[in-house]
């Protein structure tokens, strides 16, 4: 029995409580993200139980508005541990919850995982056995593939230009140097987290509604003197799209995100200087990106954090504007 204890922390605006664990369990918890498809979110429980021998247990926090998702759930997997988060909560607030609760379980591991993923072998082994043989790592990434053409990578970690708030998926493993391969960052879709290291590097920002998160997230954890990697040898399938469409409301917050970014990485006056710098390049676009990075520069100082209803308050402004300028 390996005893951890969990050291107190301030970081993205919450606590991670001192407490003692007993990391007892081997197993890890997988934590799924339903929101949009129930078909999608069935696919992929049905995909893991199907194909991953390593030892797990299911956690699905639904952020979406159908209530009735528990019983669907519940009548093909009836063992998985359910949670109602709402609509209001965001990628990183619904990972949270998952989170905590792997921490007050005594878990090992904690993955993270989109709704939209399908596993056609055990992607999960190859990341534990990876984080096993390297204690300094925090999170691992697989290989993720398109589902609709399994031979062409969508991503494997990424890079983070800190200077511009420009991160960006590997989409060729030969920018990788090894098979377990240092990266600035792991998409959201797939990380497995240590979580004996959450107690350094504290959990997922909630102020970045949807993207972002976790850039920050890895960049914590490099702070913290842990790696990141991305593993070629364990491979996902990705049917991507389903919460990163290109809606005026999402290239909004994808904005907001990154003047949030340039906030927490670095000091007053860099940050207003980044940040200015990204806004002056935009307002030379178009008339719709226009207006939406300045929306976005004023609710950065505006508000500490977004919630769904407000996306869809700019999605309804944004349409408004558009028709009035049609008419």
């Amino acid at each position: 029995m390996r005893r951890v204890t969990l050291e107190l922390v301030q970081n993205n605006n919450f606590q991670v409580c001192v407490r003692t664990l007993f990391m007892d369990n081997p197993r890890t918890l997988i934590i799924v993200l339903h929101y949009g498809s129930i078909e999608d979110t069935l696919a992929c429980l049905d995909s893991l139980r199907r194909s991953v021998v390593s030892p797990f247990d299911l956690f699905v926090v639904n952020n979406g508005p159908d209530k009735e998702v528990e019983s669907i759930l519940k009548a093909k997997h009836p063992d998985v541990v359910y949670h109602n988060a709402g609509l209001e909560t965001g990628f990183a607030a619904g990972n949270n919850i998952g989170l905590r609760f792997s921490l007050e379980r005594g878990y090992r591991y904690s993955l993270v995982l989109n709704n939209d993923t399908i596993a056609e072998q055990d992607f999960l082994r190859p990341l534990t056995q990876v984080m096993e043989k390297d204690r300094s790592i925090a999170m691992a990434g697989p290989a993720m593939y398109f589902y609709n053409n399994k031979e062409q990578l969508w991503s494997c970690g990424g890079w983070i230009c800190e200077w511009s708030g420009h991160i960006s998926g590997i989409s060729d493993l030969g920018q990788l140097s090894s098979d377990a391969a240092d990266v600035d960052y792991l998409p959201g879709a797939c990380i497995l987290v240590r979580n004996s290291a959450l107690g350094k590097i504290g959990l997922m920002c909630e102020e970045y509604f949807l993207a972002y998160e976790e850039a920050d997230w890895a960049i914590q954890a490099r702070r913290a003197r842990f790696k990141v990697v991305a593993c070629a040898k364990s491979v996902l399938l990705h049917k991507g799209g389903v919460s990163s469409r290109f809606t005026p409301e999402l290239i909004y917050n994808s904005f907001r995100n990154r003047f949030l970014f340039f906030r927490r990485q670095f000091r007053v006056p860099i940050s207003w200087l980044l940040t200015i710098c990204v806004l002056l390049n935009g307002l030379r676009k178009n008339a719709l990106s226009r207006r939406l990075r300045w929306r976005a520069f004023q609710d950065h100082f505006k508000y500490h954090d977004i919630r769904r209803s407000h996306l869809d308050a700019v999605r309804v402004e944004m349409k408004n504007e558009c028709t009035l300028e049609a008419g």
